[in-house]
């Protein structure tokens, strides 16, 4: 039989090594408080790593069950970092990012890993608000504007992040207003 199985998201052998290595090895090796600056950096490397070598993210696809992960294979050879501000990034590769961070908020071993799969997770919910007018949580608008605002004030936040939670922002009051007036 030579039926491959979905667990292995299409990868070779050889990728999945990888992968396990990764695994296996320490999650971090320094204590856990950090500084701002090792969060900065932390967020940075997530954002700016390929996938499927991003270790904090892509092991974590497999976890989410196989009808909420729409769009995995799609996100192969691609960063966050260039998902989360194209414009042409698809609702579900959104969303399927925002699950796979979601799991991780839970999961992560660290407040600092916790922090970062935060960011992520927000970070996706933002972009589908700024590049398709969609919002994929079942959150609130004004929570969505509250976790945004906080998101903002935190010092290590990237800039980009910083721009793109202020648009989400604008766009959580201006749904919120129209709301109300219905």
């Amino acid at each position: 039989m030579t039926e491959k199985k979905r667990t292995t998201f299409g990868l070779r052998r050889d990728q999945l090594e990888k992968l396990f290595v990764l695994a296996t090895k320490d999650q971090v090796s320094v204590a856990p408080e950090y500084v701002e600056e090792d969060l900065a950096e932390m967020l940075h490397r997530q954002l700016v790593e390929v996938m499927p070598g991003n270790n904090m993210l892509f092991p974590a696809a497999s976890e989410i069950p196989e009808n909420e992960r729409s769009d995995v294979f799609s996100l192969i050879g691609r960063s966050l970092q260039e998902i989360l501000f194209s414009p042409e990034s698809s609702v579900e590769q959104l969303q399927t990012i925002k699950e796979i961070s979601k799991r991780l908020t839970t999961t992560a071993i660290f407040e600092a890993e916790r922090a970062v799969a935060t960011t992520i997770y927000h970070a996706a919910i933002a972009t589908c608000l700024v590049h398709h007018d969609r919002k994929i949580s079942n959150h609130l608008y004004d929570k969505l504007d509250e976790s945004f605002a906080l998101l903002i004030e935190k010092k290590w936040m990237a800039n980009e992040l910083i721009e793109l939670f202020s648009k989400a922002r604008g766009i959580c009051q201006n749904k919120r207003s129209t709301n109300e007036g219905e």
